[in-house]
């Protein structure tokens, strides 16, 4: 089955390369797709930068960074699919790196990660219904000093 889809991927981009190439012509399409791996390129390194960034403070002040090490994938993805000649990847690619949309992004690999999960491994929160702390639970019992 994956091989299928990237086989249907890859047909699509050659569909839309040739599409776009009769619209605009052959050079133009090449500047285009050159274009879009320079932006992707420089999104790369700023985004990358930036969540570099954030990781690094999220380490420094001791709180989980699920969020920053999320984003870092998915803009590795991003700039990935940029890098790669083709009008539908550098258009997935182009949304990975866009905070906005990247967010959306996240949030949705979240839901799927956390829906392929078994219950008994899911993260729990720390905080109780009204923010508080809640108190580990206590196992009582005996110990025989044979």
């Amino acid at each position: 089955m994956p091989l299928l889809i990237l086989l249907v991927l890859v047909v699509a981009e050659i569909y839309v390369l040739i599409t776009v190439g009769g619209w605009i012509g052959a050079g133009y399409t090449i500047l285009l797709l050159a274009a879009f791996t320079l932006l992707g390129a420089f999104l790369l390194k700023r985004e990358g930068v930036k969540a570099f960034r954030s990781l690094r403070e999220a380490v420094n002040t001791r709180r989980p960074p699920h969020r920053e090490v999320a984003d870092g994938v998915i803009i590795f993805l991003g700039g990935l699919l940029m890098l790669l000649p083709g009008f539908i990847s550098d258009v997935v690619g182009l949304l990975c790196l866009i905070p906005p949309t990247r967010a959306l992004i996240r949030r949705g690999l979240f839901g799927v990660v956390l829906s392929r999960v078994p219950p008994p491994l899911r993260f729990r929160s720390a905080k109780g219904p009204a923010g508080g702390r809640r108190e580990p639970p206590v196992i009582e019992g005996e110990i025989d000093p044979r």
